[in-house]
């Protein structure tokens, strides 16, 4: 863990140790320490690998999360291919 990951959990604790963890969520979002693209990345690639884990093809797994989230499935397949630095 770096310096500057210690840190901002120490900062986190100070701040914002109260919070229920959807708050916490909230309010990182809000100041720009999460990155919300990236959750999204994330979640849709998570959904997938779910789905394809019990069975279903891929094509047809983004084609049910393009369904589940309310996107193009062109966004579905950005968030698959694109995306490059998230790491599942």
């Amino acid at each position: 863990m770096t310096r500057y990951e210690k840190e901002l959990i120490r900062m986190i604790g100070i701040r914002f140790g109260e919070l229920a963890p959807q708050q916490l969520v909230e309010k990182l979002t809000r100041i720009g320490v999460i990155d919300i693209t990236l959750c999204k990345v994330l979640t849709i690639r998570e959904f997938v690998a779910a789905l394809q884990k019990n069975g279903m093809k891929k094509i047809d797994a983004m084609w049910m999360a393009s369904e589940q989230f309310a996107c193009t499935y062109e966004y579905v397949r950005k968030c698959m291919y694109y995306y490059t630095d998230v790491n599942l």
